[in-house]
């Protein structure tokens, strides 16, 4: 659990009164996430999400809730913003950015089973067509962003780390992220950021690192979430190949991006051991917080590169 921002509960109540959603009947803090803060709300009507966005600014969430909205208007399945009395997707509370959600049914998924692997792929591609129709605003350089956050973490690590570190992405910046297809995307499409009830996807959850980059970095990070076993160091090729066949079932790879792809993979697990280096190196305070092991990251990454 992440608790970085303690609600007390006349508080949230006092906060409720902004929103027509009913009157406070209790709420506790959600045992998941690691970067914001995040409660279950029960109201006289119904059951809600409230977070407090920790991670980015207040001028980020347009982008974000924005596209968030249009992916519900456009039939993909994702928990929608509720839009408070004055008609505004977010709020503030406790001085941070406050965001209202209808609770989903299903629960998070710890290890995704075939099928659900499947029906991933092929949402994940419904999410890029649809996104196609917005314009690619808050892009983000994801080699840039690396190689910014490699030069504050390298002199905490030992040789061997941080000469992998360092050829990493150096490999990240031959990819040709210029001439990829690119608009808004999720970027964060971990397992327990989407809601099944069995095979059925209730909808995806948790865009607070949504930006406008390449779609195949995306398709990468979803499949080294989905596909490899931390626990085990397994990386399941079946899951893979059948993400994959959902996701070129809606939207077809062009011969680009089905070369890039293994490179891409390798891209995205460089990117999240190196924001797991970031929280395990250099802390947020905060009351109950969650700092998850950079070293599952960084075998992956090596897996990957033994992979040519």
């Amino acid at each position: 659990m992440s608790i970085y921002t303690v609600v007390e509960h006349s508080e949230l109540n006092e906060y409720l009164k902004g929103y027509d959603i009913g009157t406070l009947t209790g709420f506790k803090g959600i045992e998941a996430g690691v970067e914001n803060t995040n409660y279950f709300v029960s109201t006289t009507e119904g059951e809600f999400v409230l977070t407090l966005v920790e991670s980015v600014s207040a001028a980020d969430l347009p982008f974000i809730l924005g596209f968030v909205a249009h992916l519900s208007a456009r039939g993909v399945a994702v928990a929608q913003p509720i839009r408070n009395q004055q008609g505004e997707l977010f709020g503030e509370l406790k001085q941070k950015p406050a965001v209202f959600m209808k609770r989903l049914a299903g629960d998070p998924l710890d290890k995704p089973d075939n099928v659900q692997c499947e029906v991933i792929g092929l949402t994940l591609a419904q999410a890029h067509l649809v996104a196609v129709e917005l314009p690619a605003d808050a892009y983000q350089n994801i080699y840039h962003w690396c190689r910014n956050l490699s030069e504050k973490v390298l002199p905490e690590l030992d040789e061997e780390q941080a000469g992998q570190l360092a050829a990493a992405v150096q490999a990240a910046g031959d990819l040709p992220w210029s001439e990829l297809p690119s608009g808004p995307v999720h970027a964060d499409l971990f397992p327990d950021n989407a809601l099944f009830d069995g095979h059925n996807l209730a909808g995806l959850i948790d865009f607070y690192h949504a930006c406008s980059t390449a779609y195949l970095y995306d398709l990468a990070v979803t499949l080294n979430a989905w596909c490899f076993d931390e626990e085990k160091q397994f990386y399941d090729t079946d899951k893979e190949q059948l993400l994959l066949a959902g996701y070129e079932s809606v939207r077809p790879l062009s011969g680009q991006e089905r070369q890039c792809l293994p490179a891409m993979k390798r891209v995205a697990a460089l990117r999240f051991w190196l924001s797991r280096l970031r929280d395990t190196l250099f802390p947020k305070e905060g009351e109950l917080i969650t700092v998850k092991d950079p070293e599952g990251k960084r075998q992956l990454l090596t897996f990957l590169e033994n992979q040519g």
